[in-house]
């Protein structure tokens, strides 16, 4: 599959799959005139990046991943899910922190002990 499609199904520009090629992160095979050639296996990968990117997984730790000694990689996985756990945390504590202020009644953030509890680090629920 040449670049334009494999974008098109990936769901990000042309140049994007250029430029994880360029970090390498993704390695598409070379057919003819140096034309980039994406079998289904590496369409299935640049999808997996999309999907981390989307997540604020970086292309550095992608890189790494895919070069790291089986040992490593273990500890770079539980890393990376450990800090995507506690942003998921963070989000979702301040999605309920901005859906309560939908209905707050307190004149005064302190006076509620939701909104204070947030502003403190410690959301009541």
């Amino acid at each position: 599959m040449r670049i334009s499609a494999a974008a098109q199904v990936v769901g990000v520009p042309a140049h994007v799959l250029r430029h994880w090629e360029d970090e390498g992160v993704l390695a598409p095979d070379r057919v003819g005139a140096n034309q980039r050639d994406y079998t289904p296996a590496q369409v299935d990968e640049a999808r997996i990046i999309h999907r981390l990117r989307q997540a604020n997984v970086s292309l550095p730790l992608l890189l790494r991943l895919r070069s790291a000694h089986p040992s490593e990689r273990a500890a770079l996985l539980t890393e990376a899910a450990r800090r995507l756990h506690e942003e998921a945390r963070t989000a979702t504590d301040a999605a309920a922190f901005l859906e309560h202020t939908l209905e707050c009644r307190h004149p005064v953030i302190t006076e509620c002990p939701s909104c204070h509890g947030y502003a403190v680090g410690s959301p009541e629920r």
